[in-house]
């Protein structure tokens, strides 16, 4: 891919997750590793494919609730992405930004949406705890316990469920596929679920992170 812009994104924008625990760049650096895979499996633009994974959680300097449109907003503003891509491809970047929230029923208007949305995703449970319990403890303090937090990051999860029993994934990649599979199987038992989260909490309860999350980090 072209370095040139890699290195702008490393310099100008990756610095902007410093702050955010859940959405810090752990996760960021994981959906750029998902989606390149992605990119590569559908023969699709790898500049494209690597800016929205970059960008798709930058909103949430401005607002939460709304951080994927706020997220678009930036991208299709930046003028430095502008000497990279022409107005076409920044409007299908900007819509794939939009579209990313795993909760969304819609299909994403284009593919880069979709393999986004697909790459955000925790596949793992151990990975998926780690942010679940710290965005749960932020934005629900009045939540006092373990059970409490679990029970409500549990039911969240659960509440994507479709029709067909499965959490939804809109690319057909083999590796996603059993991605997919394999982290159902584990989540769905909720007893092992519920002690691969218990034992995240202890760690973050022990080493202070949990003020961190409370108090240090931004992302809620």
């Amino acid at each position: 891919m072209n370095q040139e812009l890699k290195k702008y994104i490393e310099t100008e924008i990756f610095p902007q997750y410093e702050m955010y625990y859940s959405h810090g760049m752990l996760h960021i650096e994981n959906v750029i590793k998902n989606i390149m895979q992605l990119a590569e499996y559908y023969k699709l633009d790898k500049d494209m494919s690597y800016t929205i994974a970059s960008y798709h959680d930058i909103g949430l300097r401005v607002n939460r609730e709304n951080h994927e449109l706020e997220s678009g907003k930036i991208l299709n503003n930046d003028k430095v992405l502008k000497k990279y891509f022409n107005e076409e491809k920044i409007k299908i970047m900007k819509e794939a930004v939009e579209d990313h929230r795993g909760s969304r029923k819609e299909r994403p208007r284009n593919i880069y949406g979709e393999i986004l949305s697909d790459s955000d995703r925790d596949f793992e449970v151990k990975v998926l705890a780690k942010r679940q319990l710290a965005t749960n403890i932020k934005n629900y303090p009045e939540l006092k316990t373990f059970d409490e937090i679990f029970e409500q990051a549990y039911n969240y999860i659960m509440k994507r469920i479709n029709k067909q029993g499965h959490l939804n994934l809109w690319t057909d990649c083999p590796i996603f596929v059993e991605k997919m599979r394999k982290f159902e199987e584990d989540f769905f038992n909720k007893d092992y679920t519920r002690e691969i989260y218990r034992k995240e909490y202890e760690r973050i309860a022990s080493d202070g992170t949990i003020d961190k999350i409370k108090n240090y980090y931004l992302d809620y």
